[in-house]
């Protein structure tokens, strides 16, 4: 009897060592770590940006981006998710101003502003794949277009593709992005490359 009884209570024990274990499984919050946070967010960026076209002909064609970006993703369904987004950058650009055309004369990082929408499709909990449809200001100080006449905005239109994964950090994805950009009124076509780290608030 002693015997069944020190057994039952051995069980009971284990049993409930294994459901204190997980109640506790979680940050130091008590989260649980396995949902992807979404919602508001901030992203830092950067790469390379390669300029194609007669553009190239008065500057260098590599050339490269940082931005920091702010944006609030919505999960539609299941497998879709919509990201709205707007960003703040920097282009570096070198350029050569003995040029009768020089595309940023005296003036070698042009401000950006952009926006963007980034329809995606959601493989599973912490992969996504999608599009990236938007547009940059960019700000160029004396800077010409393709009618030799001087312009300080120049506006760039493109769409690109972009893989993102959320760690199991919560809070940070990371991800890939390739854009390829029209310069309206401008002799050229910039594509750039961009590996990001984004930190999502969760509200």
């Amino acid at each position: 009897m002693k015997g069944r009884i020190m057994t039952a209570a051995l069980i009971l024990f284990a049993v409930s060592l294994l459901s204190a274990e997980e109640q506790t499984v979680g940050d130091a919050s008590g989260n649980d770590l396995v949902p992807v946070l979404k919602g508001f967010n901030s992203a830092i960026s950067g790469g390379p940006f390669f300029m194609i076209g007669d553009a190239a002909k008065y500057s260098d064609t590599v050339g490269s981006i940082v931005k920091l970006g702010f944006g609030y993703d919505i999960q539609i369904v299941s497998v879709f998710s919509l990201g709205i987004n707007a960003d703040f950058g920097l282009l570096q650009l070198n350029t050569d101003s003995s040029k009768s055309v020089s595309p940023w004369l005296e003036d070698y990082a042009p401000v950006l502003v952009g926006i963007s929408l980034s329809p995606t499709y959601c493989i599973n909990n912490r992969w996504e794949i999608g599009l990236n449809l938007g547009a940059d200001f960019m700000l160029a100080a004396k800077a010409k277009d393709s009618g030799n006449k001087e312009n300080d905005l120049f506006i760039m239109i493109g769409m690109g593709a972009d893989a993102e994964y959320y760690t199991y950090a919560r809070h940070f994805s990371m991800g890939l992005s390739a854009k390829f950009d029209y310069i309206v009124n401008f002799d050229g076509f910039g594509v750039t490359i961009m590996p990001y780290l984004k930190y999502s608030f969760g509200f």
